[in-house]
């Protein structure tokens, strides 16, 4: 029942059946099933165009998590480092198994799909992502990447062992995630002649709270835009820079309440 509240990423959100289905990951006649029994509990409302969330599921997306304690601190420093740099700054959450993109300085014609504010998707997929799961022990890495995320930022399922290999470059960094062009889906068809296959197009500093690593500031641009290597150590610094704040007032990046709870 959660996963399929779940899969409305808004309250005014329509879904068919087999929207609901392929982002709860869940087989469509179990959709079906459980989403009839929602109904008459007001929980989802059917339309002509598919499904809703009811009464008791806006109430319940209503309520959903805040992330005013973080939020509220590290905007000015996004916005900093984003007249800094040029690059689309991207403030983004571990909610439950998904990364949450939170907010968005910068970006119009450069903006990166599936990094719009509000956007869900695996963990692993994007260099904020692997940010956050460097400062988690392996073996919870395992179990959060072993369920299919309810996002569209998804694609197909992770290469663990090469996911750890990853996140093991990553922490010996002290967390800083690179991405490099070559790995962007479709590079060379267009993007290869324009720039090289090792410029960076994603860059991510995990962001402390008093319970660890649960937030992840990060640059992302285009294959023909890199970013620049002296952009490092601003991110970096922005990203400790806002993990002292929420120290120093005792807030931490998640919510009491996670949306995915």
């Amino acid at each position: 029942m959660t996963l399929i509240v779940d899969a409305f990423h808004n309250a005014g959100e329509s879904l068919t059946l087999g929207g609901i289905a392929r982002r709860a990951g869940l087989p469509y006649s179990t959709t079906h099933r459980i989403l009839e029994s929602l109904i008459p509990l007001e929980w989802v409302s059917q339309t002509p165009l598919g499904y809703s969330l009811g009464r008791r599921g806006l109430r319940f997306r209503n309520s959903a998590a805040d992330y005013s304690a973080l939020r509220g601190p590290a905007a000015p420093h996004l916005h900093a480092l984003h007249l800094r740099t040029g690059t689309p700054v991207f403030l983004t959450a571990m909610d439950g198994i998904d990364e949450l993109v939170l907010d968005r300085i910068g970006g119009g014609r450069t903006a990166t799909p599936g990094l719009e504010v509000g956007a869900r998707g695996a963990l692993h997929r994007t260099a904020g992502g692997r940010a956050m799961l460097s400062a988690i022990a392996p073996e919870d890495v395992d179990e959060l990447v072993a369920v299919s995320p309810r996002g569209g930022l998804c694609g197909p399922p992770p290469s663990v062992p090469a996911l750890h290999r990853e996140l093991d470059r990553v922490r010996r960094r002290g967390g800083l995630s690179v991405e490099r062009a070559a790995t962007v889906p479709g590079f060379g068809a267009g993007a290869g002649r324009m720039s090289a296959a090792s410029a960076i197009v994603g860059l991510a500093a995990p962001v402390f709270g008093p319970r660890g690593a649960t937030a992840a500031v990060s640059l992302h641009a285009r294959p023909t835009a890199p970013i620049r290597e002296w952009c490092i150590p601003l991110l970096v610094q922005v990203a400790r820079r806002i993990s002292d704040e929420l120290a120093d007032s005792g807030r931490d990046a998640r919510p009491a309440v996670p949306a995915s709870a």
